[in-house]
């Protein structure tokens, strides 16, 4: 059995288009078919997920292109069609493959708003006819029901922090392995829910009571995989909902009844899901408070993982004026980057920092700096993607007063203190650790933080979506509009 895998991966925030363009591909980390077993062997990420499948079933594996972009606006049409001819040509250079392994996010948009997964889907499968397609995804993804008519497994994230990638992928890689060998006939269903659900935790509260839901439900005999998507509302697309896909082994009342399910008592449990939002100022007087150091506050609203510009200085601003022991990580600023590593370590420099993308990034932070540390910016996550290389170009630690910034030149989410390490920031020395990342941070900075805070700031990423300016009719749903009912 020859078992093909590659893909196209991106979250797209279609309101980020106003302030930083199209993703072109110049966004993405491009890994060729000849370097994707030495990238991602061993790594908990999808695609390491798909290799650990194919090894344990004994199939042939054919690696194809993969790219992947950090979550950015709507991806520029000229440059997904690139992508996707690369794809394809893999494909066709294979000649016969019995199963097609994708990793793909779920909630990509190609400009305007076409959905890149049904689109890619649909390529993929007039490319392979009726072998077997399948596709791991986000918990964020926006799931289209036409995709259950081209890709015969889908299987998306239980976790946020997602830190089951592999896991989960492992698993849409066994059950398209053995549908291909007939010794599964998979029944897929879903139910699309006329709501979207702000960023939610599964490690607490209703996020993890959802999780454990969708965790049980894959215990019940015949019920081979069951996915609640989150959704992500930040796509203002038609596609953009809250959705449960559930396979089964050939019962397709079982597999519908589950579905239905779950996403009743999700409805039902709607309200719970809204967050209570804490304000930059109360997120770092609580961090203040606690007499553990050192805090890590979540900079929710400029969140890079999310498709904000990751610039914004309000959560800066306010740690100097206070002149609190403390690090922001990362102020994503290529100009400042420039002019600070020309200055070299030890240089003092009057530059503006962040605040480089309108209203929602704030103003510039003026001051004298002095540069502590120069690096390439190359780190290697350590938890959720661990293994995978992360590269956020050439970056340098500034200081002024007791706050430290580290200031890259790729827009980059903070996922783990690996960015700090880097630059010589030893996280034990700070009161408050500023990270740009709104949930995936509770995961890789468990064993660092003593305490850790989310700020919502205004962005992009803000946690309160029903703000959202949406247009289309994801606009339409709950708590978009509170007064929407369960068709």
């Amino acid at each position: 059995m020859r078992v093909l895998i590659g893909g196209i991966v991106h979250e797209s925030n279609t309101f980020a288009v106003e302030v930083m363009g199209l993703t072109g591909v110049e966004h993405f980390t491009l890994t060729s078919a000849e370097d994707v077993l030495s990238v991602f062997s061993g790594t908990n990420s999808t695609m390491g997920g798909y290799l650990d499948a194919c090894r344990q079933h004994g199939v042939e594996i054919v690696p194809a292109p993969h790219a992947r972009a950090e979550p950015g606006s709507t991806v520029d049409a000229g440059t997904y069609h690139l992508l996707l001819r690369g794809l394809l040509s893999a494909i066709r250079g294979a000649q016969e493959v019995d199963v097609v392994l994708l990793d793909l996010h779920g909630a990509g948009v190609v400009f305007p708003d076409r959905s890149l997964e049904l689109d890619l889907a649909r390529a993929v499968r007039a490319e392979v006819g009726g072998k077997v397609i399948a596709a791991s995804m986000d918990l964020h993804a926006n799931i289209d029901e036409r995709l259950l008519d081209v890709v015969d497994v889908v299987v998306g994230f239980h976790e946020y922090p997602h830190v089951d990638m592999a896991n989960r992928a492992r698993l849409a890689a066994d059950l398209a392995i053995r549908a291909a060998r007939r010794e599964l006939s998979l029944v897929s269903t879903i139910v699309r829910l006329p709501m979207q659900l702000p960023p939610t935790l599964t490690t607490s509260g209703i996020g993890k009571w959802l999780r454990e839901a969708a965790q049980q439900a894959e215990t019940v005999n015949g019920v081979l995989a069951c996915s609640p998507f989150h959704g992500f509302p930040r796509a203002d697309t038609d596609q953009a909902t809250t959705s449960v896909v559930v396979i089964t082994d050939g019962q397709e009342g079982l597999a519908v009844s589950k579905a239905d399910e779950l996403a009743h008592i999700i409805w039902e449990h709607r309200t719970e899901f809204l967050p209570e939002l804490v304000q930059p100022h109360l997120a770092i007087e609580t961090a203040l408070a606690s007499p553990a150091k050192p805090a890590v506050i979540g900079d929710a609203g400029d969140n890079p993982g999310g498709g904000a510009p990751g610039d914004s200085t309000t959560l800066l601003h306010a740690l100097l004026e206070a002149g609190i022991k403390s690090c922001v990580a990362t102020i994503c600023d290529p100009e400042a980057v420039r002019v600070a590593a020309t200055a070299g370590v030890g240089g003092e420099v009057d530059l503006a920092v962040g605040g480089k993308h309108g209203a929602y990034s704030g103003a510039p932070v003026l001051s004298r700096w002095t540069v502590r540390a120069i690096t390439n910016g190359s780190v290697v996550y350590r938890k959720m993607r661990r293994g995978v290389r992360c590269e956020f170009g050439q970056s340098v630690r500034l200081s002024s007063g007791a706050v430290d910034v580290i200031v890259c030149t790729e827009r980059r989410q903070v996922v783990d203190p690996e960015i700090l390490l880097l630059h010589g920031a030893d996280p034990d020395q700070y009161d408050i650790i500023v990270v740009k990342s709104a949930v995936h941070f509770r995961s890789g900075f468990a064993d660092t933080a003593r305490v850790m805070l989310t700020a919502d700031t205004a962005g992009l990423t803000t946690r309160a979506i029903a703000t959202l300016p949406g247009r289309k009719v994801s606009a339409t749903r709950w708590p978009m509009r509170l007064d929407t009912v369960l068709g």
